[in-house]
């Protein structure tokens, strides 16, 4: 019974003993930043236990902020600071980050610190980039680009350049102290041959710091002539002529040709060349004297449309 006793003491004042982790706040919020302008927030953190607190680690959730400790190891009642180092370069909006803090204090080993900002510009795009997809050739597309204020001064497109890309045109208007510029793609000027890119357009502005920001703009046009199926396949046993069909249409219902053919598989022909149709039919021969294997080749096809002067097959071979 008495070591029984002697033991629940001692127990009781090893518990007693034990270190405990408190900080004056667990959260900072920076307000509205620039992302020129790199932060600091200091977090209070006390040993209110009464046992050496022993701090193990500081790992921030990102590599955009760095933390200073002042004090690794806290006697009973002593305090430090951590100072989180936040750098917003490259951000824009809400920006809430962590930063977690390991201890040896029984009760609380690890507490999560936060910080928090709204990222603003001078000038603040509603997108980087805009897209043009599946554009017939004979129309024009447009999309829509806003150029918000983020510092409450008028935001002033000087000018838009786009080199190499005369199929793209920039008109904009102001809409309070916000600009928005309007993007057209002309599928028309897209030089023949040419079905699909991206490229890269610099939005010059009249304010102090901030005068330009870049747009990108992708883009990739319908084919004129759609082929169906747009992938051929061939799978059987080696030492027989295999055929298929392939449906060539007119998106516009223009007649055209196909003049030639070419492909890396020996002996692979096409039948039926030269039709003038807006809808025209070819049959694709794969010859008697292929090997056995597996082959992943692309027929090519040449075409008087202008629009679209070549088109593409993929042919995929299996033969046992």
């Amino acid at each position: 019974m008495f070591r029984r006793i002697v033991l629940a003491f001692a127990t009781a004042a090893l518990m007693a003993q034990a270190p405990a982790i408190r900080f004056d706040k667990t959260h900072h919020d920076f307000g509205r930043i620039t992302p020129d302008r790199k932060m600091a927030a200091k977090y209070r953190v006390t040993n209110s236990g009464n046992a050496f607190l022993n701090i193990t680690q500081v790992r921030p959730s990102c590599g955009c902020t760095y933390t200073v400790l002042g004090k690794w190891s806290l006697a009973p009642g002593e305090s430090t600071d951590i100072e989180a180092q936040f750098d917003p370069k490259g951000m824009r909006g809400g920006v809430r980050k962590s930063i977690e803090v390991l201890c040896d204090d029984p009760k609380t080993p690890a507490i999560h610190l936060t910080l928090e900002a709204e990222v603003v510009q001078e000038i603040m795009p509603s997108v980087d980039s805009v897209y043009f997809f599946q554009v017939p050739r004979s129309t024009t597309s447009r999309s829509q680009v806003r150029y918000a204020s983020g510092n409450g001064e008028p935001v002033q497109i000087v000018e838009v350049k786009a080199p190499g890309a005369p199929f793209l045109t920039f008109t904009h208007r102001q809409e309070g102290k916000d600009v928005v510029l309007e993007v057209g793609f002309e599928g028309r000027k897209v030089p023949a041959g040419s079905y699909r890119g991206v490229e890269q357009a610099t939005v010059r502005f009249t304010s102090g710091r901030l005068t330009q920001l870049p747009l990108n703009v992708q883009w990739d046009l319908k084919p004129a002539i759609v082929t169906t199926p747009q992938e051929l396949v061939f799978q059987d046993t080696a030492g027989k002529e295999l055929r298929q069909k392939v449906a060539l249409k007119h998106a516009e219902s223009r007649p055209f040709r196909i003049t030639g053919s070419s492909s890396s598989v020996t002996g692979l022909r096409v039948e039926g060349l030269n039709q003038k149709a807006a809808n025209q039919e070819l049959t694709v021969v794969l010859p008697a004297s292929l090997k056995p294997g597996r082959y992943s080749e692309v027929l090519s096809l040449t075409s008087d449309d202008p629009d679209q002067p070549e088109l593409t097959i993929r042919v995929l071979v299996l033969l046992k």
